[in-house]
């Protein structure tokens, strides 16, 4: 008798230390952290422990910028944050000094991005342009609404909404900076420290925490399902000259059932005529024989 009652108390012990452990990890995934190539190699199995989402950031300017640099890290921390189980939304640090600078970065921005991420970000810190700092906001949200419908996020610190009084309400929600308190404009997630940790990352982080939990969740709740409805090249070009703008791959029928080879972005190619798959695709079919996708998100003239 009392030996079984050593065993079941043993077992009863154990459950409920192995319970213990499983609430304390379950419970330590509460962090909000934005990432950049300056947290250097991420280790995304334990960065995962600690991170309920993640943002991710893909550029900072774009060409014709002096400080321009697309993120070194941007594809290894998306396919880490994807590996692991950690939603993730994307940014893009805007310079543009002009409307039509706007919607440029807006196109290179999303072109850049990760097709997993769950939304995207302007992160409208850095007053450059002559012109009105609100134009070029709308523009890149314009633009933007062109390309996907997942939400789009504006992000800024306090005191630039106040200095350039920018109106952000057409945005899915808003993330908003300030270190001493919450923010005193209207924020839905608060960047409130620039000095967090997380396991798996080196030094310190940027750490946020949720205001409206609604519209928050509501962003990475978002799948690439979300993408604006694909508009496709209906007839050949007239030069028979495309361009893929992402990486996408090649196949030996409309239907993509047999893949041939990965193409990445910026190969040129030549193309013989358009069909379409048996679902109503559109593809081009190539010099070669072989078949790409006629989607204008992935290729242009």
């Amino acid at each position: 008798m009392t030996l079984n009652f050593k065993k079941i108390a043993g077992l009863f012990m154990g459950a409920l230390a192995a319970f213990t452990i499983c609430t304390s990890v379950s419970a330590s995934k509460t962090k909000i952290a934005d990432v950049s190539q300056y947290q250097g190699n991420i280790n995304w199995s334990k960065a995962s422990k600690d991170l309920k989402y993640a943002i991710i950031r893909v550029q900072h300017g774009d060409t014709g910028d002096a400080d321009f640099r697309i993120d070194s890290k941007r594809n290894v921390n998306a396919a880490g944050a994807k590996k692991y189980g950690v939603p993730f939304g994307q940014y893009g640090y805007a310079e543009f000094s002009s409307v039509a600078d706007a919607k440029k970065e807006a196109k290179d921005f999303y072109k850049r991005s990760s097709a997993n991420a769950r939304f995207y970000v302007l992160d409208n810190e850095h007053r450059k342009g002559k012109g009105s700092e609100q134009s070029y906001v709308n523009a890149w949200l314009s633009q933007m609404r062109k390309l996907t419908n997942k939400p789009l996020v504006y992000y800024s610190y306090q005191n630039y909404v106040h200095v350039h009084k920018i109106n952000y309400s057409k945005f899915d929600g808003s993330w908003i900076a300030n270190y001493s308190s919450k923010p005193d404009v209207s924020a839905d997630l608060w960047q409130y420290t620039s000095t967090g940790r997380v396991s798996g990352i080196s030094g310190n982080v940027d750490l946020s925490k949720v205001l409206d939990s609604s519209t928050v969740n509501s962003w990475f709740k978002a799948t690439s399902a979300d993408a604006a409805k694909p508009t496709y090249f209906t007839s050949t070009p007239a030069d028979k000259k495309v361009v893929t703008t992402r990486s996408i791959y090649e196949y030996n029928d409309a239907n993509f059932k047999s893949r041939i080879k990965k193409l990445t972005a910026g190969t040129k190619l030549t193309v013989s005529s358009v069909t379409r798959a048996t679902s109503g695709a559109y593809r081009f079919k190539l010099s070669n024989g072989n078949y790409i996708t006629a989607n204008k998100a992935y290729v242009s003239n």
